[in-house]
């Protein structure tokens, strides 16, 4: 298990666990039988080589063909590449307001998600996020796609570099 990114992060008794595989991050994504992505604009902030990280995750979101939620005004980047009927745009306190109603019918109206996985946002925002779910929920398996170690999300990275987050995103999204 990686610290957490944030040092005064202490989650009590229960952690996520830290994924360094990217095949087994690919597995266990692969595994949930209805999902949702949450994307946050800070995707769009954040580069690898040139290249932005709201690319990477359209790739994923493509290959797991979900329900995919934008938050804040990264919307508009992704209406261009997601197909209109999967894409939905939500603040990040709403998702989380409906992922912690067990009555909710989701996006699509077709029952609530089994699986919830975040990529984006900031690493505040996302551990708030997590601690809601991970507490107040237990029909939601959360992952976190950013490279900071959750220990508030059922699975997420190790704190990496932005060389070793390039690799693990491009690993992820040939194994999905």
């Amino acid at each position: 298990m990686a610290r957490p990114y944030q040092k005064a992060n202490i989650p009590g008794p229960e952690m996520g666990t830290t994924v360094k595989d990217p095949k087994v991050m690919a597995n266990i994504i692969k595994e949930g039988k209805k999902k949702v992505f949450v994307i946050g604009s800070e995707s769009l902030n954040w580069e690898l080589d040139g290249k932005k990280v709201v690319d990477y995750f359209i790739d994923i979101a493509k290959k797991l063909d979900c329900d995919i939620v934008a938050t804040g005004h990264v919307f508009k980047r992704l209406k261009e590449s997601i197909d209109a009927d999967k894409l939905y745009d939500v603040s990040l306190i709403n998702i989380t307001d409906r992922l912690s109603d067990k009555d909710w019918k989701g996006l699509d109206g077709e029952g609530q998600y089994q699986m919830a996985i975040f990529g984006g946002h900031l690493v505040f925002y996302s551990s708030q996020t997590l601690s809601r779910l991970k507490n107040f929920t237990n029909w939601v398996r959360t992952v976190e796609l950013d490279k900071y170690a959750h220990p508030n999300a059922r699975f997420s990275l190790a704190n990496l570099n932005d060389a070793e987050w390039k690799e693990f995103l491009e690993e992820l999204i040939e194994n999905l």
